[in-house]
């Protein structure tokens, strides 16, 4: 009889000791599970910040190369006895590291300010792949938007057409100042201007024809009125001959090769993820300025797309 008591009320003190073991061992448990969350979520950030101080170091590695790369091609084209005035793509080796190099002429270039309206319809059909049509439209449009007059071409527009359209923007009865004023000319879309970017200059100086010596190919298409045969062969034979390549199959209103002190300076670093890193100026080497022998017109510093991306 003794023994049972003891029994039950060993049985009795020993459920309450029980479920408090048990809820210390969830609780433990539970301590455990969110320390391993904060844990997984200090790794996880530390390996973010870790990237992002790899991705800030390899970003500003390239960009120092691509600098150097433009400087070395500024000192090669202030330093010349003559001026070449011929397209040049060459490589750089810079700390281990190559760089591409390309040096286009302004006069290869399509000048905004200054091209003849038939060439500005080839620029805008061609590069801008639109409708003749539409390209015609448009080259008027760039005329008005920079021509002093307030009377518009037949298909143009001047400020009247911008305010009836509901742009906030007029025509500036002046030169472009730069590419991007492209966008503030009617019914032109960045999607257009983002074709035509490339192929164009406001820095040209020049008398609104091309040089072909000087031409990037997408410039050489646009003076072969969209004609892929005749912009590559005349590209081999320039390869071949320099600037005594055969010009006659451009039509000779849009060509004409004129002396430049003006460059565009590409130097493009390739990135781990396969993108380019292309710094780009637009340079005077003829107007030198606080002991520098060059004068920097404009800059840019942007990541494009790779061959492989």
């Amino acid at each position: 009889m003794t023994t049972r008591l003891r029994s039950s009320r060993n049985g009795r003190c020993a459920a309450p000791a029980l479920r408090a073991d048990g809820l210390a061992l969830v609780a433990v448990l539970w301590m455990i599970a969110a320390l391993m969350v904060i844990a997984t979520g200090v790794m996880y950030a530390v390996r973010g910040e870790v990237r992002a101080v790899a991705a800030y170091r390899e970003m500003a590695a390239a960009g120092a190369l691509g600098e150097a790369g433009v400087v070395l091609a500024a000192r090669q084209l202030a330093g010349a006895q003559r001026r070449d005035n011929q397209l040049q793509q060459f490589e750089i080796t810079f700390e281990q590291a190559a760089v591409g190099v390309r040096v286009v002429p302004l006069t290869g270039l399509v000048d905004l300010n200054s091209a003849p309206e038939p060439l500005l319809i080839e620029l805008i059909a061609v590069a801008g792949g639109v409708d003749r049509g539409v390209a015609a439209r448009l080259a008027q449009r760039i005329g008005d938007w920079r021509d002093a007059d307030d009377q518009p071409k037949p298909d143009g527009a001047e400020d009247a057409a911008y305010a009836a359209a509901g742009s906030p923007f007029r025509t500036r009865g002046g030169p472009f100042e730069a590419p991007e004023d492209l966008l503030q000319v009617l019914d032109v879309d960045f999607d257009l201007y983002d074709r035509l970017r490339p192929l164009v200059t406001v820095h040209g100086r020049g008398n609104g024809r091309v040089d072909p010596a000087a031409a990037p190919p997408a410039v050489l298409r646009v003076l072969a009125g969209g004609n892929e045969q005749v912009a590559s062969a005349y590209g081999d034979a320039r390869q071949a001959s320099g600037a005594l390549a055969d010009t006659t199959r451009f039509p000779a209103s849009f060509i004409g090769g004129s002396p430049t002190s003006r460059y565009l300076v590409e130097a493009a670093v390739p990135l781990s993820n396969g993108a380019l890193l292309m710094t780009r100026r637009i340079l005077d080497v003829a107007s030198p300025q606080d002991g520098v022998p060059w004068t920097t017109l404009w800059a840019e510093r942007i990541v494009e797309a790779g061959p492989g991306v």
